[in-house]
């Protein structure tokens, strides 16, 4: 039990501390963990997106209604603040987090470590129109590799969330659910989330995600030996018949396999040569932001990325990290945007 409050405890300081205007800004903002600066959040959506060797981008968003001029213009006052104190702000979230992490570490016995903190601002009409302030990190060893695929949840057993918030699990496609606790309030093929008020017990939350080619793939089956056996001539006549259908079966599938390819060609011999990239679908994660990144003469706004290839802001900032780090891309901020851009192309960004 000692367990789950302590995780319970360190998430709440951390949503408190995410919201807590630092010293520069304005005084502490006590145990409201939906006050963003001197404002107070309509929402709050905590979203852990897990890829499959159990690094999650970890994220914290404060969703705040703009419903008159008045609240347009105390978001922008706070986005300014942000944008002049932002190590203030990220020092604060990163303290908290490293502690929940911490707890986290101890309670499973995985070796874990968070980096990449990040904040950041923009608005979105969610019917209505909202300022978002969203703190990211990456936590390794959040979830823990199976052999079939993830275990996400343990990280955070006991969880709890008051309401007008959201916690949410989501992976990347290629995974499917096979089993998740307590049941969510709502899921997609690639997420489930839980709204609050809720109280996790100490096994959960829990999802178990398996690869979907592991879910698929058919298991082997043996034919069990008869009672008192066959004799060896039936076998042999049973073996021979299985050959000569399988022959039968080879030779019809060449002769379908030649037919069709001879109509293709027929159909294809007065066309264009296909000179086009591969599809989407056989590019991997780097290389589409690379692509991407060249169709744009070697740079683009991180935001322009995850419009263009239709990506969560999470699984954005994953990517690109992972890329930084490899030196495959570059990042740096003009004004509030992060810009991303090849190594090989200069830095000025119209």
């Amino acid at each position: 039990m000692k367990r789950a409050t302590g995780l319970s405890i360190g998430l709440a300081l951390l949503l408190i501390a995410a919201g807590v205007t630092p010293a520069t800004a304005g005084p502490s903002l006590g145990a409201d963990s939906r006050q963003v600066g001197d404002l107070e959040s309509d929402q709050v959506i905590i979203d852990a997106n897990v890829s499959e060797n159990g690094t999650a981008t970890f994220e914290i968003q404060y969703a705040i209604r703009l419903a008159d001029d008045n609240d347009t213009q105390a978001f922008e006052d706070l986005v300014a603040d942000i944008a002049a104190n932002e190590s203030a702000y990220l020092t604060r979230f990163a303290d908290r987090l490293n502690a929940t992490v911490d707890a986290a570490e101890t309670s499973t016995g995985r070796p874990m470590a968070v980096r990449n903190f990040d904040v950041t601002t923009n608005t979105a009409t969610l019917g209505k129109e909202y300022g978002l302030v969203t703190y990211s990190a990456t936590w390794t060893n959040f979830a823990k590799s199976t052999e079939t695929g993830i275990a996400v949840g343990d990280a955070l057993e006991g969880l709890f969330i008051d309401s007008d918030t959201r916690f949410q699990i989501s992976w990347n496609d290629g995974y499917a659910v096979d089993s998740v606790s307590p049941e969510p309030s709502e899921s997609t093929d690639t997420q489930v989330a839980w709204d609050g008020p809720r109280e996790f017990t100490n096994d959960q939350p829990s999802v178990t995600l398996v690869s979907e080619s592991a879910a698929t793939e058919p298991e082997p089956t043996t034919t069990p030996p008869t009672e008192g056996g066959d004799p060896p001539w039936i076998l042999l006549v049973i073996a021979l018949v299985l050959a000569a259908v399988a022959a039968a079966w080879y030779r019809r599938q060449q002769t379908d396999s030649s037919t069709v390819a001879s109509t293709e060609r027929e159909a294809t011999s007065s066309d264009e040569p296909d000179e086009s990239s591969p599809p989407p679908e056989l590019l991997s994660n780097e290389e589409r932001v690379k692509e991407y990144l060249e169709s744009e003469g070697g740079r683009a706004k991180q935001q322009e990325i995850v419009d263009a290839l239709g990506w969560t802001e999470a699984k954005t900032s994953q990517v690109l990290s992972d890329m930084e780090s490899e030196d495959s891309i570059e990042k740096f901020r003009i004004g509030r945007e992060n810009v991303v851009k090849l190594p090989d192309v200069d830095d000025e960004f119209n």
